[in-house]
């Protein structure tokens, strides 16, 4: 018997892990971009520049996250990267620490040179040779989204791509999701939204799109019950699943 932990849903912690699909292929397959094909860890030197150490990243992005859920039910749209700089000069504050808006701004603009994680590039390959149309959709602008994938080398291997400027509403509102699949051409049940974040996967599920959720490194499920669609620890588990 595995002595592994379990997902806090209860899902054995394996590399690849598929759930019933209902044997529907998806015409296209979306992406999110920050943590799921990109990786933070080219921000380590900046954050360790401010607070000593890279450690409060996490807790950064879990404040720009809060900061797009309280910017939705206000109807108060203001770019991701806007948020984040907020979020950067409150948690500063937090820790005793005065940093000026220009540099926390830099620091947040980091987020525009972030290497993709290793799977990326192979996987997106992957999946349009088996005919699959790949997109992205993130929670970042226009500009930010548009240097980031120019920048990781992505561009040439998507077919469209989509940011919520578009609808003026952060992921996980269901605007989102269904704004995306109209820009796409597909139904909603036709897309299927691959995410290392609960919220995103959940938000997809409720707005009728399959979904893939992606159990990056220290990435768990924390919603009650068991992700919907596809679980996988990887892309190459996700090119598996849906090419095998």
């Amino acid at each position: 018997m595995s002595t592994k932990p379990p997902f806090p849903s209860g899902i054995a912690d394996e590399s690849r892990y598929r759930r019933d699909m209902d044997g529907v292929r998806p015409e296209i397959v979306v992406f999110d971009v920050n943590e799921t094909l990109l990786s933070l860890a080219s921000l380590k030197p900046s954050f360790a520049d401010v607070f000593g150490n890279a450690d409060s990243i996490g807790e950064w992005f879990a404040r720009m996250l809060h900061g797009s859920l309280v910017s939705n039910e206000l109807v108060d749209y203001r770019s991701f990267a806007t948020i984040g700089t907020e979020s950067l000069m409150m948690l500063a504050s937090k820790h005793g620490i005065t940093i000026d808006p220009s540099h926390a701004a830099d620091v947040v603009a980091g987020m525009q040179r972030l290497d993709p994680h290793p799977d990326v590039l192979p996987a997106l390959a992957a999946l349009r040779n088996a005919g699959f149309k790949v997109a992205t959709l993130t929670n970042g602008s226009d500009d930010t989204a548009a240097a980031q994938l120019e920048y990781a080398g992505l561009l040439p291997l998507l077919d469209d791509t989509m940011t919520v400027d578009a609808v003026r509403r952060f992921k996980p509102a269901r605007e989102v999701y269904l704004a995306a699949a109209e820009r796409f051409g597909v139904a909603p049940s036709e897309m299927l939204m691959v995410a290392a974040h609960d919220w995103d996967v959940a938000g997809a599920a409720a707005a009728g799109c399959q979904t893939a959720f992606v159990t990056r490194p220290a990435v768990f499920w924390s919603l009650p019950g068991d992700p919907p669609g596809l679980v996988v620890g990887d892309l190459d588990g996700l090119v598996e699943a849906l090419t095998g």
